[in-house]
C-alpha cells in the first residue's frame, strides 16, 4: 500500500523482513529454528491513496543482525550471530479501478545471509531473493479529511537462491500469499495515525533439509499501529509497533511446537527533496517467543515518483 503526495511517494511496504523457517541438526542432534515472520510492514502515513497514472521506483538497502536464540521465551546456550543484508528493487504504477485508487508493484531483492559466532560452521548464501507482487485497492479515500481504508493482496514466488543442503538460504522454495487491511486518519493537522492487520499463508517446501523433507507452516498474523508527525513539508518522523503470532511449522507432518510470538518496533525519519524522498529507519525486536532475536535493523530507502 502506498501514500502519494503531489510529486512522490512516502514509505515502503517491506515484504522481506525475515528469513525462511529452517531447522538444522547440530551436535547431539539438537535443532535450531529460524522463524520466517513475513509481516507486511507499513510506514505511518503510507495508506494515503495515490493519484492515478504515476510511476514509482524505489531502492532499499537493509541490514539486520540477529543474536541469541529463544525457545518458548527462554534464552538458549551459545552465542549465535546472523548477519543479513539486501538491496530491494521495486517498480510500480498507480491507476484506477472503476474510479477507485489502485496500485500495482513488483519487487525483487538481492542479498546475503551469513551465520557467525556459534553458527559459523554453517554455510551462508547470497544471490537473488524471492519476487513479490502487490495489488492494492482503496474502497474508501477522503483526501479532505485525511481518512483512508485500503486493502492489499500479495503474492511471493520462489525465484530466490535455494539449496536444500544449506541451512541458510536467501530464497524460501515456496509460494506465499498475503492479504492486508489498513486504515489511516488524522489526530491533528500534523499528527496522523494508522492501524493494519495482515495474514500470510504458505505453501509447502518439499525440498527441506539434507533429506528433502516437507516443511509446512501455519498462517501468520500481524497487527501494527503507528504514528507520524509532520514537522514541516520537508521532514517527518514516525514510530510503529508490531505484534506477530502464529506460523507454527512441521516437518513431514510432525509439528515443531514453535509458534511465533513477536513484538518489535520501528522508528522512521523522512526527508523530501527535489530529486526524491529519503527514508532512514531503525528497528529491533522487543520480545520473541521462538527463534533468533533481531538486535538491530537499519533501512535506507530512496523513493522517486515520476
Amino acid at each position: 500500500m502506498y501514500d502519494f503526495d503531489e510529486y512522490e511517494k512516502l514509505g515502503s511496504v517491506l515484504i522481506f523482513k525475515r528469513y525462511e523457517a529452517v531447522f538444522y541438526a547440530l551436535l547431539l542432534g539438537m535443532f535450531i529454528h529460524i522463524p520466517q515472520s513475513l509481516a507486511i510492514d507499513l510506514q505511518p502515513g503510507e495508506i494515503r491513496a495515490p493519484k492515478p497514472d504515476s510511476n514509482l521506483l524505489m531502492l532499499t538497502y537493509q541490514h539486520s543482525e540477529r543474536g541469541s536464540r529463544y525457545l518458548h521465551g527462554e534464552k538458549q546456550l551459545g552465542e549465535p550471530e546472523i548477519q543479513a543484508s539486501q538491496l530491494q528493487i521495486r517498480a510500480g504504477r498507480s491507476f484506477e479501478i472503476k474510479e477507485y485508487p489502485a496500485f500495482l508493484y513488483m519487487q525483487t531483492p538481492i542479498g546475503y545471509v551469513h551465520p557467525e559466532g556459534s553458527l559459523s560452521n554453517n554455510q551462508g548464501d547470497s544471490g537473488i531473493g524471492d519476487t513479490t507482487f502487490l495489488l492494492a485497492f482503496w474502497p474508501y479515500a477522503q483526501h479532505k479529511t485525511g481518512s483512508y481504508f485500503a486493502t492489499g493482496a500479495y503474492l511471493t514466488i520462489p525465484t530466490g537462491s535455494y539449496n536444500h543442503e544449506r541451512v541458510f538460504n536467501v530464497g524460501q522454495n515456496r509460494y506465499n500469499v498475503a492479504l492486508q487491511a489498513a486504515y489511516q486518519s488524522t489526530i491533528t493537522e500534523d499528527l496522523h495515525w494508522m492501524a493494519a492487520f495482515d495474514t500470510v499463508w504458505f505453501t509447502d517446501n518439499d525440498k527441506f533439509g539434507a533429506r528433502s523433507q516437507t516443511l509446512s507452516q501455519d498462517a501468520l498474523y500481524t497487527s501494527q499501529m503507528g504514528l507520524q508527525y509532520i514537522i514541516n513539508p520537508r521532514y517527518s518522523l514516525g514510530a510503529t509497533y508490531f505484534y506477530t503470532k502464529g506460523g507454527e511449522t512441521s516437518i513431514d507432518d510432525v509439528r515443531r511446537d514453535d509458534i511465533l510470538k513477536l513484538q518489535r518496533y520501528q522508528l522512521t525519519a523522512t526527508a523530501n527533496f527535489s530529486f526524491g524522498r529519503i527514508m532512514l529507519q531503525y528497528g529491533e525486536d522487543l520480545k520473541t517467543e521462538n527463534g533468533f532475536i533481531e538486535n538491530s535493523r537499519w533501512t535506507l530507502r530512496y523513493i522517486r515518483l515520476f
